[in-house]
């Protein structure tokens, strides 16, 4: 199976890029870019092998903070 993201250099260092739309991917809205190539490589390998196990886009999900205990 071809692999669906992959690391690009860019200007600033490196992104992972969607090959199947040209695009620089997106985890929870936020551009894969201008990471480093070991954090690149990294969110590439988790999101192909996300895709192998077709689990839908990573999101993210915030939930409110508990009050401090007392």
């Amino acid at each position: 199976m071809t692999e669906r993201y992959a690391v690009r250099p860019d200007r600033e260092g490196f992104s992972v890029v969607d090959l199947w739309t040209g695009s620089v991917a997106e985890i929870a809205a936020i551009p894969q870019e201008r990471l480093s190539a070991a954090d690149a490589g990294h969110m590439a390998k988790v999101m192909n092998a996300r895709v192998r196990r077709e689990e839908p886009p990573m999101v993210l999900r915030l939930t409110p903070r508990s009050a401090p205990r007392s």
